[in-house]
């Protein structure tokens, strides 16, 4: 299933993403890595505009610990709209038609997976960019990232309610997060900092987290982190200054590139969706003693799926470069993953 983020994500609201039905049969040739890569030194992109709407993906088994955990699905996902404060987003660099050419023209089974699905990849589309008025909060988008962390939606989105209330901030989005709900201004860096841990943890928040707010913050008011900096930063610079602030890993930088600076390029190692998805896809097979591991498939039969490791995942995607975000978005569809967006 295709994580969407709907065209009604905007500014002031959220809602849960409906489940798009549809399994992809995506069976090309073996792809098989019998000994490791030799990665070239990764090129500096160059950052397009942003837009407002974060996507959260995890899994409590084999993702990251800083992404949020869903039992019982292969991934959970929750995208956040930004509040209208932000940096304007109208500047749109990238043209979709030419990138999924590109992308589709590499790899043909690509333009079957993406045909199956009936949707284009959302992240780029025109609901996506320059929602008039308003534009990114990093401080949001990330404070929010670390409060969905190893949860699953729902319990997130609960606790979020509680941490905005915390600061006269409303979230008027129905218990079932299925409608939409508006959403006062987001609490200032210097709000959060302001607000002692215990009373964070009153909302539901654990210890760490509580910790990770405050680190984030510190960032912010002390000018070494904003969200205009940001904008102005490669992907690579993006992800040195990100991961080294307490509670942020590699793989949120990942979903904070792709769906709110609509980075083009990105490719998430570390999520399970895109693993299977690509081990799907390119028919995978490791031989090496490095190699990736295997996962029980559905129903627990099939002799279990391959995980390809970070090296044959970027080996695979070279067909999709420099537009590795649109392959990555669609093989959370090729593996069938399910998601939440709000």
């Amino acid at each position: 299933m295709l994580p969407q983020v709907t065209a009604s994500a905007r500014m002031l609201t959220r809602r849960q993403a409906r489940l798009l039905a549809g399994h992809i049969d995506a069976t090309p040739g073996p792809f098989k890595i019998t000994k490791p890569i030799r990665r070239q030194p990764a090129k500096k992109s160059t950052p397009p505009s942003p837009t407002a709407v974060h996507l959260i993906i995890g899994d409590n088994a084999f993702h990251p610990s800083d992404s949020p955990a869903t039992p019982g699905l292969s991934t959970a996902a929750a995208a956040v709209a930004a509040p209208a404060a932000g940096i304007s987003t109208a500047y749109v660099p990238l043209d979709y038609a030419t990138a999924l050419k590109h992308v589709t023209t590499g790899d043909p089974k690509l333009a079957e997976v993406i045909a199956s699905t009936g949707k284009e990849c959302r992240i780029f589309d025109g609901e996506g960019y320059g929602r008039g008025g308003g534009g990114l909060d990093a401080f949001r988008a990330l404070a929010t990232a670390i409060v969905y962390q190893q949860l699953s939606g729902k319990a997130a989105a609960a606790i979020l309610r509680k941490f905005l209330a915390l600061f006269g901030s409303t979230d008027t989005q129905s218990e079932d997060d299925s409608a939409d709900s508006t959403i006062s201004p987001f609490p200032s860096p210097e709000s959060v900092k302001a607000t002692s841990q215990s009373i964070l943890m009153g909302a539901g928040l654990s210890t760490r987290k509580a910790e990770y707010l405050h680190a984030l913050s510190d960032r912010f008011i002390d000018g070494s982190v904003s969200t205009r900096k940001l904008l102005q930063m490669s992907d690579d610079d993006i992800r040195t200054t990100l991961v080294a602030i307490k509670g942020i890993g590699p793989w949120t930088v990942d979903m904070f590139l792709m769906f709110d600076l609509k980075r083009a390029n990105i490719l998430p190692v570390g999520d399970l969706g895109i693993q299977k998805g690509m081990s799907m896809h390119f028919n995978m097979k490791g031989t090496g003693k490095k190699g990736g591991k295997k996962v029980a498939s559905k129903g627990g039969v099939g002799g279990g799926l391959y995980l390809p490791t970070p090296d044959e995942m970027r080996e695979a995607a070279k067909i999709w470069e420099p537009y590795r975000t649109i392959g990555s978005y669609y093989m959370w569809a090729v593996a069938d993953v399910k998601t939440l967006d709000r």
